[in-house]
């Protein structure tokens, strides 16, 4: 019952490999029945292109075994499901020992929409204009230089690296020097 309770596919998987145990969120994700995956090799859940790498990487992983990520060094795991249709994975690995037979519990989540939500982050910060670096302005007629070494007045320049949208008004200090009485009439 503890196993029904992890929001995770839960798949456990004997030492060759072979399915012996999934939870509902394992046939939800997978599209499979229970029936159809146990006794099945691992496999059967990953993209065929992958296939004889995760064999090779299971064989190590056996040798080894530990409580981990897969994917490390920033690989990108897929799993695929009995339609054919491949998503972006999330696996965590965790040897266990079931009567006396080493056991590996594989715990798969579907990060489609976290993969969705950075790409919407990236295009974002991409998109995302900032001023860096020396800007040169001229100290009499306000102008900048901008990238190609020609000057610009300061509000187009900004609104060609920016967002940012201008609006034109007076200072007190320069509405004082234009009207020295300005502000005494309160």
């Amino acid at each position: 019952m503890l196993l029904e309770t992890i929001p995770d596919a839960m798949v456990l998987t004997d030492h060759d490999g072979r399915i012996v145990m999934v939870n509902s969120n394992s046939e939800k994700l997978f599209g499979y029945g229970r029936e159809e995956l146990l006794g099945k090799k691992v496999e059967v859940l990953i993209p065929p292109r992958f296939r004889a790498r995760h064999r090779h990487d299971r064989t190590g992983y056996n040798d080894n075994p530990r409580v981990r990520l897969m994917g490390e060094g920033g690989i990108k795991l897929f799993g695929r499901s009995k339609d054919g249709t491949e998503f972006p994975a999330e696996i965590s690995l965790s040897p266990v020992q079931i009567d006396g037979k080493r056991m590996v519990w594989s715990a798969v989540r579907d990060i489609t929409e976290r993969e969705r939500l950075v790409n919407e982050l990236r295009v974002a910060l991409d998109d995302l204009k900032l001023l860096r670096g020396l800007l040169s302005i001229c100290s009499s007629c306000k102008r900048i230089r901008n990238e190609h070494g020609d000057w610009q007045q300061l509000e187009f320049y900004i609104q060609s690296h920016s967002e940012a949208k201008f609006t034109h008004g007076l200072c007190q200090d320069c509405m004082r020097k234009l009207d020295p009485e300005w502000g005494d009439q309160e």
